[in-house]
């Protein structure tokens, strides 16, 4: 009993501590709202194409390039992309053999990445382009674009200049 009441009484003395140890002032100033947050914020520079350019438009689907674009954070530079699945199968589109200015450059849609998009949808996104450091020097592109249906791949090539 005695254990009881001596437990009892330690914890309403190490309660007090605490109690009488905290801050009352538990707001933050701007500043340190700012000092701690990251941004959030994604900016985009954006180049539209007067016309876009078709990759491919037939009874599987429609590719097209609308113009090129670099968002921030990141610095991702790459094209602005979108694909139609015309078709009723799902479908996997890659790229290949792209050069950029004549030199051979790797993008975020390359064979070992392949995208898959279901029957009848739309699906835009940027096809990034990697050791591209402007939007000055995304220009003079050539390459294949392909669309696998079932085992059938068909190629589409492609310049943008």
């Amino acid at each position: 009993m005695i254990r009881r009441k001596l437990t009892v009484l330690v914890m309403c003395i190490m309660s007090l501590n605490l109690v009488a140890c905290s801050n009352t002032d538990n707001t933050l100033s701007k500043e340190q709202i700012e000092e701690n947050t990251v941004s959030l914020e994604i900016n985009k520079e954006k180049e539209l194409f007067d016309k876009a350019v078709i990759i491919a438009n037939d009874e599987i689907a429609n590719v097209k390039i609308t113009g090129k674009e670099k968002v921030t954070p990141g610095n991702s530079i790459g094209y602005s992309f979108s694909i139609s699945n015309k078709s009723n199968k799902k479908i996997a589109f890659y790229m290949k053999n792209i050069t950029i200015n004549g030199n051979e450059q790797k993008t975020s849609l390359d064979e070992n990445l392949k995208m898959t998009l279901e029957p009848n949808t739309d699906f835009s996104t940027q096809i990034k382009v990697l050791n591209i450091e402007s939007l000055d020097e995304l220009k003079n592109a050539k390459g294949t674009f392909c669309i696998e249906v079932n085992d059938n791949v068909n190629e589409y090539k492609f310049e943008i200049e």
